[in-house]
Order: C-alpha cells, then sequence, then structure tokens
C-alpha cells in the first residue's frame, strides 16, 4: 500500500483553482503498475525520481519530469519503478486556466510537457524543489509559485459560479433544464465548458458522474446497495450503469470489484 500526503492549499487566491497537493514517497524499490480511472482533476506532475511512464488506447508515453494530463475520458496506466518521490498539484476541471491562459481543449487526452507549454511557469516550479527543504515547506513555496503565476481575471466570476453550479452543484441529469433554471443559453454552457475544461457539458457530466460511482464501489459499495446506487448516481437502469462504466474504466463494475488495479485503491491517504 502507497501512503500519500494531501496538503490543503491555505492562501485564500489559490482555493477556487487548486483541490491541494499531494506528495507520494517511497522508502524502497516498488514497480507501480496501476490503472488510471477517468476523473475530473487536472494534475501537474513534479516527478523527482526514475521515469514516469503511461499508456493510453495501446499507445505508450514516456512523460517529461514536469507534466500535466488534461482531463481524462478513458482509463490508462501508469507505471514507475524504483524509490518514487513525486509531488502533484490537483486542479479543478477549470482551474488550470488562469495558469496556463490558454484554452484546455487544446491538451485533450495528452501527456504535456509543462516546460513547453509555460517555460516561466516550469522555471518557477523547478526552482521551489530544493531537495534539502522539508516536504511541507515545499509545498509552500508550490503556492508562493502558483500564486505568481495566477491570473485569476482571465476567468469571470460568472463563468466559475456557472461551472461549479453545473459541475458541483446541479442534480439535473437533463442539461436544457440546468440552462433553463439558470438562465444561459445552451451553447454559452457549451463555449464555456470547452475553453476552460476542454470538454463538452455532456462529457463532463459523465465524466463526474462515473467518477462519483467509482469512488462509491472502491470506498463504500455493498453487494445489496446495487440498484439504490445506480440511481442515487443518476443512470437510468443497471443496463445504463454498466455500459458506461465499461466505457470510461475499461471493465465491467463486477470486474472492477474484484481487480484491485487501479492507483485509488493502493494509496492510503493521510491528509494535512
Amino acid at each position: 500500500m502507497l501512503s500519500v500526503t494531501r496538503y490543503s492549499i491555505k492562501n485564500i487566491r489559490l482555493k477556487p483553482w487548486v483541490k491541494f497537493i499531494w506528495f507520494l514517497e517511497t522508502k524502497s524499490n516498488i514497480l507501480l503498475n496501476n490503472k488510471l480511472l477517468p476523473t475530473d482533476s487536472i494534475d501537474i506532475i513534479l516527478n523527482l525520481s526514475d521515469v514516469m511512464e503511461y499508456k493510453f488506447e495501446n499507445q505508450d508515453y514516456t512523460a517529461s519530469n514536469m507534466h500535466f494530463n488534461g482531463i481524462r475520458d478513458k482509463h490508462g496506466f501508469i507505471v514507475q519503478h524504483g524509490n518514487i518521490r513525486v509531488i502533484g498539484i490537483s486542479f479543478y476541471p477549470f482551474g488550470l486556466y488562469p495558469f496556463l491562459k490558454i484554452p484546455i481543449s487544446e491538451f485533450n487526452r495528452q501527456i504535456v510537457d509543462l516546460e513547453a507549454v509555460s517555460k516561466l511557469f516550469a522555471k518557477k516550479l523547478e526552482e521551489s524543489l530544493n531537495p534539502t527543504k522539508a516536504i511541507e515547506k515545499v509545498v509552500l513555496c508550490l503556492e508562493e509559485v502558483l500564486l505568481s503565476i495566477l491570473e485569476e481575471d482571465l476567468i469571470s466570476n460568472k463563468s466559475v459560479e456557472l461551472l461549479n453550479s453545473f459541475i458541483y452543484v446541479n442534480r439535473y441529469s437533463n442539461i436544457k433544464a440546468f440552462c433553463d433554471d439558470t438562465n444561459i443559453n445552451i451553447k454559452t454552457l457549451e463555449r464555456t465548458c470547452l475553453k476552460y475544461t476542454g470538454y463538452t457539458p455532456k462529457i463532463l457530466k459523465r465524466i463526474y458522474r462515473f467518477k462519483m460511482a467509482s469512488n462509491q464501489l472502491i470506498y463504500n459499495y455493498k453487494d445489496d446497495e446495487l440498484f439504490d446506487f445506480i440511481y442515487e448516481n443518476e443512470y437510468y437502469d443497471q443496463a445504463h450503469f454498466i455500459k458506461e462504466f465499461k466505457k470510461f474504466s475499461g471493465t465491467s463494475p463486477i470486474k472492477f470489484i474484484g481487480e484491485n488495479k487501479t492507483i485509488k485503491e493502493n494509496i492510503k491517504y493521510s491528509y494535512l
């Protein structure tokens, strides 16, 4: 079991954009070979150890030591050997835009070298990674770097509120109903979602629903609660749930429970 520490964001200016900063370190040589599920987060990865490799749809990718991947709508695998030391900065679906200043739709389904997109951002992050510092001090330095890069005015408060409401607050299965209720044009919602998250409203909602459903399967599932579980997550019926789940995870829910392959299932979290 791997141990990951999640550090809550201290600065109030960062909280609308950054979920948390996390740290993974192993004390011995290991082989990490785990499934990555679609999620609503975008993570910048600061790899301070051996090469990190990804596999998506039968394509292998060797990642740079400082990289990010856009919101995933497909499962994949991550492989790494040796003593592992990795720091991650986890952003909300729309949270990376005011740091990169580039439409996130350009990075869909890609493993992106951060330096190729923003040399200044990458340089500042690298300078904060003093190996002699305690990890708690590194985390604070990372927050300072993020603050120095952040241009929150690039996204209007109205757009942030719209995205938060659509992704996290609303319980409408029907996008039109959400738009009617919030008095917004569907095309406006589509443009906003595509620009700041990289995906259409429909796909975003499906990704978030899958994330919630897969988390419940991993952490809270009981055999006699399947039907309640399906309808709580707004699937039409069991067939709809299984079809959606296989699309995003690559396997059926029952097989998924028995596989124990995902990175989430093999991590113990602590929170600071």
